[in-house]
């Protein structure tokens, strides 16, 4: 009988056991299942994305501009009638500051009104316009983040609409197309920001890369 020489590998012809397998098996769909993990929550952006949908290039800013001629049509009569319309203002505002102390109601609420009356004027009018290049931007940049901080934008602007209009025209010797104009224009900018969750769009743009929750393999 030979001594087995310092090379010689005494379990080279030896059988691994069931045991030994099974471990093998687990370790390897231990490391898949983190590999899956890892692109699970960074997944690669397509290199082209293809042409963007016609929702975005055409719909949502045809939408979006039927919103922006009903804004703009209020505003222009909002400043023709500038003097008017605070005035109208500071009436509503001045029975709400009679109880507070040491105020001048008339005084106050003529301050109120001409600060307030040209700030929404402006300021509606502003936000609206902050779509455009949002729209023109969401294709450009290819870009989901941006169709969120369009959502957002639509939503701050339809609110200030709402309460604007109310504020500006809601009076009897204020004709009603006012208001309408400016509910025309809510209607179009929350269409418009619904054309753009349409499923053609939510296909094109890439996908989220919101973080999702770690999950530890089993192995470490």
């Amino acid at each position: 009988m030979s001594t087995p020489g310092p090379f010689d590998d005494p379990d080279g012809d030896r059988i691994p056991t069931q045991a030994e397998l099974d471990a093998e098996d687990l370790a390897e769909i231990a490391r898949k299942s983190k590999d899956s993990d890892l692109t699970s929550r960074y997944p690669s952006r397509p290199v082209d994305p293809g042409p963007p949908p016609v929702a975005l290039t055409r719909d949502a800013r045809v939408v979006w501009g039927i919103g922006a001629l009903a804004c703009a049509a209020w505003m222009v009569y909002g400043f023709a009638n500038l003097s008017w319309l605070e005035g109208l203002m500071a009436q509503r505002l001045q029975p709400g500051l009679q109880t507070l102390p040491g105020v001048d109601p008339e005084a106050k609420a003529l301050s109120m009104a001409s600060f307030w009356t040209p700030a929404l004027l402006i300021g509606i009018p502003v936000f609206t316009a902050l779509g455009y290049p949002l729209l023109f931007g969401i294709v450009a940049s290819h870009s989901r983040n941006l169709r969120s901080i369009y959502l957002s934008v639509i939503t701050v602007t339809v609110l200030f609409t709402i309460v604007g209009a109310d504020l500006l025209f809601h009076y009897d010797e204020v004709s009603p197309v006012l208001r309408v104009l400016a509910w025309v224009q809510c209607g179009a900018l929350i269409l418009s920001g619904l054309i753009t969750l349409r499923r053609p769009v939510n296909e094109w743009l890439p996908k989220s890369m919101a973080m999702k929750p770690f999950r530890r393999p089993s192995g470490e």
